[in-house]
């Protein structure tokens, strides 16, 4: 009897155990939460933060807190846009006990192992770009706490050699421990290398534990050429630029990708993080290509310029917003903002001439999305901004709506810094910057009468040309016939509510006149709109 117990007792215990285990590889993340801790800050009036990625924490008192975190390791937070609190002085600041990745040699390795981070185009740095946080609720510890921060960033040694990392902390301020490394790119089939010692044969991924275990079908032949020597970078894309979000009921995603085949959108697991990868190639009802691995396709491809991309819902408006930045991020690269939006999270994003950006073969992409702002200066700027761009974008507790990026200047160096502009809806529910960085009040659309537009403004189209020039400054004079002439010739509306529309050289602008302070808080009454044709005008009245 005690030894028929026993048995029982013993396959009882192995198949809680096994049920366990089962439990815990589902929904656990293998990891358990490090204790969170606190910034010790400085106080700044300016932040140099690349490639911002802005999240609002409201706490308990119903006060709310901006985090932007960027790369090389560079974070602040703020309550007002105006001074900011910073916990790093430097980029890559104490590696060896970082505040946010803690010993970054040892607890980042095995990102380090693909990625690098002392070879090729990283030597002598680190090169890990872009992070963005995200509260999960539904993340599972594997001491059965629920909840967490997500931290996703890439790492890089070359252009096309990256990955995409998953990091957790109970806290946002960190420190965030490792989960996993969920996303390769710039792998071969065949042994091979791409301008350093390494081997990048896809073995070194964890291509062959996916395809080992069923979770993608085998490895497409679509994401090498040249006999499988080099990374097929017209289709497949750059795994960096990770941005997750969530959608209008509650499914999770990540937004990423850059040049090479473009940007590409995968859902996330919720207790995990890691990404649900469709397992098969397919196609939208549109055509874009769904492949195995990487996912859906938004944009791109044939390594036309597009990075950074980052998508929000507007419940104000039913649509999904794609910000993507084209050109390249030197000050004399052509760094700019492009906007499109979709109906569905999926897509398809288009522009306001209802065109997608997916392309075929290599061609240029200066006519596909809206331009938001290039380089340009006028009256009320300290000086020029250059290549404003990787933007993300935020919703305040209060309802207002900003375009949070970096930009570099017309000074002749590579000096960068963070701009919180505030954005406004036009007419047809398209989000658009105003003119000048957020000074500390809010602008509004109705309180401007048409009586206030009579004059002259400074003017500046930016085009949709990805320029590496400073966008030329000139004049539109607005009539109390309601004709406008200069730069544009054609009429202009104010309707009651404040909505703009100019009609002028075969095309219709969109936007809005409102009231706002320039960089030296004087008041400026400023438009701002955009076309048919992807072009966005400013009008500043000195």
């Amino acid at each position: 009897m005690n030894k028929k117990r026993l048995i029982i007792t013993g396959l009882l215990f192995i198949l809680i155990l096994i049920i366990g285990v089962s439990g815990f590889m589902v929904y656990s993340s293998g990891i358990r939460p490090p204790e969170a801790r606190n910034w010790t800050t400085q106080q700044k009036e300016r932040v140099s933060v690349h490639d911002p990625a802005v999240r609002s924490v409201i706490d308990e008192n119903d006060e709310e807190t901006f985090y932007i975190f960027g790369s090389h390791v560079a974070q602040a937070k703020t309550k007002d846009f105006l001074t900011w609190e910073v916990p790093q002085m430097t980029e890559y600041e104490n590696m060896e006990d970082n505040l946010i990745f803690g010993n970054t040699d040892e607890n980042l390795k095995e990102t380090f192992e693909w990625a690098g981070h002392d070879d090729a185009d990283s030597k002598g740095r680190y090169n890990l770009w872009a992070p963005d946080v995200i509260w999960n609720e539904d993340f599972k510890w594997d001491n059965g706490d629920t909840g967490a921060y997500l931290m996703y960033y890439s790492s890089s040694s070359t252009w096309r050699r990256s990955a995409i990392v998953l990091m957790a902390s109970q806290g946002i301020e960190g420190p965030y421990a490792y989960v996993d490394t969920v996303m390769y790119s710039g792998f071969s089939s065949e042994d091979s290398t791409d301008g350093s010692d390494r081997n990048i044969h896809y073995e070194g991924t964890h291509l062959p534990e996916l395809i080992e275990n069923g979770t993608i079908s085998g490895f497409n032949e679509k994401w090498v050429r040249l006999s499988g020597k080099e990374y097929n970078t017209d289709y497949a894309p750059n795994a960096i630029d990770p941005a997750p979000f969530y959608d209008e009921n509650g499914k999770f995603w990540m937004v990423y990708g850059s040049w090479s085949g473009g940007i590409h959108l995968l859902e996330l697991e919720p207790e995990t993080g890691k990404p649900i990868y469709p397992g098969k190639d397919g196609n939208t009802e549109d055509g874009r290509t769904i492949d195995r691995y990487f996912g859906i396709k938004l944009f791109g491809g044939y390594h036309q310029s597009g990075e950074g991309p980052y998508i929000v819902y507007d419940d104000e408006t039913g649509y999904y917003n794609m910000w993507v930045t084209y050109g390249g991020l030197s000050a004399t690269g052509g760094y700019n903002m492009r906007l499109f939006r979709a109906e569905t999270v999926e897509g398809p994003y288009i522009d306001a001439k209802g065109n997608t950006a997916i392309f075929e073969a290599r061609s240029s992409n200066s006519d596909y999305g809206i331009k938001l702002l290039g380089n340009y200066q006028f009256i009320g700027l300290q000086t020029g901004y250059r290549a404003p761009g990787h933007n993300s974008a935020v919703k305040t507790k209060d309802g207002n709506w900003f375009l949070v990026f970096h930009t570099r200047f017309d000074q002749g160096t590579e000096a960068h810094e963070v701009r919180f502009h505030q954005m406004i809806h036009n007419k047809d529910g398209w989000l658009i910057p105003l003119p000048y960085e957020y000074r500390g009040e809010i602008s509004e659309i109705d309180k401007v009468n048409k009586e206030d537009l009579f004059g002259t403004f400074e003017y500046v189209n930016h085009g949709t040309e990805n320029s590496t020039e400073m966008i030329e400054t000139l004049e539109v004079k607005f009539a109390d016939d309601q004709t406008i002439t200069g730069a544009l010739n054609g009429t202009w509306e104010l309707d009651e509510e404040g909505y703009l529309t100019v009609q002028a050289n075969d095309t219709v602008y969109k936007g809005f006149v409102t009231v706002q302070l320039d960089e030296f808080d004087d008041t400026r009454i400023v438009f701002s709109a955009f076309g048919d044709n992807n072009e966005m005008i400013w009008g500043i009245k000195p």
